[in-house]
């Protein structure tokens, strides 16, 4: 007997093309359901959120990662969440362990 085991669904939002496109050639390779975004504005105008993963850029222009997890948790948003920097520190990591991440 096959079991199915549904693929996580994940949102990756990054303004750099080049992390969104890395990531979700990766992703989709290991099977993922991926869609992408190029900012927070765009995600939040896509309307249907079905993912299970958010992968946060914590340094966007106009609404940053922290401002865009907090709007989507707002909203009765509960999936998980993974945000990448290139800048990171303690703070910020400790920033990202008490907003859910």
């Amino acid at each position: 007997m096959t079991t199915l085991v549904k693929k996580p669904s994940i949102f990756i939002v990054d303004d750099d093309e080049a992390v969104r496109d890395s990531l979700d050639a990766y992703l989709s390779l290991k099977g993922m359901n991926v869609k992408t975004f190029c900012s927070a504005v765009d995600i939040l105008a896509h309307g249907t959120f079905d993912a299970d993963i958010l992968i946060l850029d914590v340094n966007m222009p106009e609404i940053d990662g922290f401002e865009l997890l907090k709007t989507l948790q707002v909203n009765g948003e509960k999936a998980r969440v993974v945000f990448i920097t290139g800048l990171g520190d303690v703070k910020l990591r400790m920033r990202a362990t008490r907003v859910g991440a």
